[in-house]
């Protein structure tokens, strides 16, 4: 039976982040969701949080991310919050930013 999606390794991750650094300046990628948790199915999709300096409204952020990892993995979830963004809702506990920072995988920090 073949998947269909590629399996997530350490090295598409890395392509991953390799990818996302060459067209943005993320502070921090976490890996998050169902894949992070070890509870993903072969059909699930691949979520990522980026943590960035931005003046553009959070719906426009994710873009060049999204066209730079074009090929690497079929369903990807990409969102971009800035470091302000995750300071106000971090205290909240069943905030999304919350849950996604305390169950994430970091795959990239400077």
């Amino acid at each position: 039976m073949t998947l269909p999606y590629p399996e997530v390794t350490d090295e598409l991750l890395a392509e991953a982040v390799r990818r996302m650094l060459a067209v943005g300046a993320p502070i921090k990628i976490v890996l998050f969701g169902s894949r992070a948790r070890g509870e993903a199915r072969p059909d699930s999709d691949l979520d990522l949080l980026v943590i960035e300096e931005s003046d553009l409204p959070r719906y426009k952020r994710s873009g060049r991310y999204r066209q730079a990892l074009l090929g690497l993995f079929p369903s990807k979830d990409i969102v971009v919050w800035t470091p302000q963004e995750v300071r106000e809702w971090q205290a909240i506990d069943n905030a999304f930013i919350t849950a996604a920072l305390r169950e994430g995988v970091v795959l990239y920090e400077r």
